[in-house]
């Protein structure tokens, strides 16, 4: 597990819940010095696309009990960015799609809607 990966898992800011059957939510808290806010952008800092992706893997990863890796993105919503410091709701369920299993999941950072995801997720036999 690379830097920014353990720093993704070490924001988790609270235990993993099924807010109903086959949706899981957990709380995130990504501090002004989060190492994904460098570069993104000085003096304006905002969540890359990439680490809120890393971070429903991660997530995702941590429930199955697996590590899991990212085979594909249906679709990918950007709604509004997260900033240093605000909570972050993670939730996703999983649905039966053609021949895999895929993650629709929602992002919610300080209440409001910060974007939503349909990922096909995999086990990543990488790390066996």
């Amino acid at each position: 597990m690379n830097e920014l990966a353990r720093a993704v898992a070490a924001s988790a800011a609270g235990d993993i819940a099924t807010v109903e059957p086959g949706t899981e939510a957990r709380r995130y808290l990504f501090a002004p010095g989060f190492p994904g806010f460098s570069g993104h952008f000085p003096g304006n800092p905002i969540l890359p696309a990439i680490v809120q992706l890393m971070t429903v893997v991660s997530f995702a990863s941590e429930r199955a009990g697996i590590p899991l890796k990212l085979a594909g993105v249906a679709t990918a919503k950007f709604l509004s960015p997260i900033r240093p410091g605000e909570e972050v709701l993670v939730r996703y369920r999983k649905i039966a799609g053609e021949g895999n299993t895929l993650y629709d999941t929602a992002i919610t950072a300080a209440g409001r809607p910060a974007a939503a995801f349909l990922l096909h997720l995999v086990p990543n036999k990488e790390n066996e």
